[in-house]
């Protein structure tokens, strides 16, 4: 076997053909029709903005391309993660999916917020199993529309992000384990109870709301669009199950022709799409997902995601955790004339990834990364206790 002329932390998609349409086994995973309505929508909501993607001049200078950009998601709905944007549009979509069903008509989201169809509404109980930012944004959801709300924690879930999660109304309950762990105790708790999952991640028979929240997601994706002009060339998204990364390599690949370049990052510990795409099929990271990177720290992927992330994302690669304070730092003290972003552990991998491709040769040759290049990162969230030191 010819040994590949990059390190071994890079991996190709052998599947990933460019040529490829955006068919319908990807559509009923990332639906990228309604989105721009979708967003007006968000707009009755008085927590949401547009958040911004800033421009990183010094930085693309210093790695050798022509753009950086980052779309900051630690300002989404006042709390600093862009799953606020899934866990709400998922409660929504159940409530509103729910009125529907009881009148034969359609609800909005303000009327939901005004609590409007609570002879509906109310019974609903919402849960979650979450490392932190997807449990607060089911909470959000749940009070927003004022629903109650119980959100199962794995035990390496800093205490600042509880606090965050009870502020918002939802009870928690702490779970002995990992986050696998939490998703079981969840599943058998909201089976006995009756209370409805909104979970981020898919399983066999359930795969209907997971698609909702990132659906959610792709709000994001659109926002990019509205703002940049013409685009990225290349697409550094981090992922965890893949949500994310489905959400924003399948929205782009629906909207842009020819699509970027899609490149899949994660935790060298928690790397199940490096280890999915060497088998071809879903399989479990190779080590024990014990990372700083908490949002990201998943052994398994979600297999709704498998028909866009296994056929679009054209690189996985993995870092290391001595690379996610560094590049945090980048982030919130910035090259001269860039503008500074905070971010958590999670929210900084891409930018983690896109340093470590820049600073070897043979990567960011194979890449196609040059003076041509523009990119894309996501900063998924913002400082959320995680002291930068």
């Amino acid at each position: 076997m010819t040994t590949p002329p990059y390190p071994s932390w890079l991996a190709n998609n052998p599947r990933a053909r460019r040529d490829l349409p955006f068919g319908r086994e990807q559509q009923f995973v990332v639906n990228p029709n309604g989105i721009p309505e979708l967003l007006e929508e968000l707009g009755q909501c008085p927590a949401h903005r547009v958040t911004p993607l800033h421009a990183l001049p010094g930085l693309a200078g210093r790695l050798g391309v022509a753009e950086v950009r980052v779309k900051d998601e630690s300002q989404r709905f006042g709390f600093g993660a862009f799953k606020a944007l899934g866990g709400v549009i998922a409660v929504y979509n159940v409530l509103s999916g729910a009125v529907g069903d009881a009148y034969h008509s359609q609800t909005t989201f303000a009327a939901l917020m005004r609590n409007e169809h609570q002879e509906v509404t109310a019974r609903y109980v919402f849960t979650t199993a979450s490392s932190g930012n997807h449990g607060r944004s089911v909470a959000a959801g749940a009070k927003l529309f004022g629903n109650r709300c119980v959100i199962f924690l794995p035990k390496f879930t800093s205490a600042e992000k509880e606090a965050a999660i009870r502020a918002r109304g939802a009870e928690v309950i702490r779970v002995d384990g990992d986050y696998d762990t939490a998703v079981a105790e969840c599943r058998r708790q909201a089976e006995a109870n009756g209370w409805t999952i909104i979970s981020d991640t898919s399983w066999e028979g359930y795969d209907s709301i997971p698609r909702s929240v990132m659906r959610g997601y792709t709000v994001l994706v659109e926002e990019i669009i509205q703002q940049w002009r013409p685009g990225p060339t290349h697409v550094f998204v981090q992922a965890g199950v893949g949500g994310l990364a489905a959400a924003v390599f399948g929205y782009l690949w629906a909207r842009y022709e020819p699509r970027p370049v899609f490149i899949v990052v994660e935790p060298e510990s928690a790397d199940c799409w490096f280890q999915s795409n060497r088998a071809g099929k879903p399989a479990l990271a190779s080590g024990n997902a014990d990372t700083v990177m908490g949002g990201l720290a998943c052994r398994e992927i979600s297999p709704v995601t498998w028909p866009v992330i296994g056929l679009a994302a054209d690189w996985f690669m993995t870092i290391e955790e001595d690379q996610v304070v560094p590049a945090r730092r980048l982030l919130a003290r910035p090259m001269a004339g860039d503008p500074a972003i905070t971010s958590g552990p999670s929210g900084c991998a891409g930018m983690a990834g896109l340093v470590r491709i820049c600073t070897e040769a043979t990567a960011f040759e194979t890449l196609g990364l040059d003076k041509n290049a523009r990119v894309l990162l996501i900063n998924s969230e913002g400082d959320l206790g995680e002291p930068l030191t």
